[in-house]
């Protein structure tokens, strides 16, 4: 009976995963550019939308331009937002706190390998559902 909730769980936790992997790929660049003069702290925020878009389902996509487009994109149509921290600037005008960027890596870490988790998990009552097991 919950099978095909976890099916369309996978929408949801893919784009998590993608908003995960932006938001390490801005800390690595912070991180990297701790030392920059004048560098300005990248955010990635994605929960709020991801919420947003969970209301209106998975969506479907336009494969043709052809094609009736579909309006509402759902949690497919979702992008990461970028933001850029313009606060606690150092004397040479650079945003990055590393104490914070390793706070934020951490967290993002567990989140990632928490939601790959499930994600297998998931995955492995579907294909147990497919071949016919309980």
């Amino acid at each position: 009976m919950g099978d095909i909730y976890k099916i369309r769980e996978f929408g949801y936790m893919q784009k998590s995963l993608d908003g995960l992997m932006e938001r390490q790929n801005a800390v690595a660049s912070n991180i990297t550019n701790v030392s920059t003069p004048g560098y300005k702290a990248k955010r990635v925020e994605f929960e709020k939308q991801l919420s947003v878009s969970m209301g209106q389902g998975i969506g479907m996509t336009q494969t043709d331009k052809n094609h009736l487009p579909n309006g509402s994109k759902g949690v497919y149509g979702m992008k990461p937002h970028y933001k850029v921290t313009l606060t606690g600037a150092r004397e040479d005008g650079n945003t990055v706190d590393l104490d914070k960027e390793m706070a934020i890596n951490g967290e993002n870490n567990i989140r990632y390998q928490m939601i790959t988790q499930i994600f297998s998990e998931h995955l492995q009552e579907v294909l147990s559902a497919i071949k016919g097991e309980k």
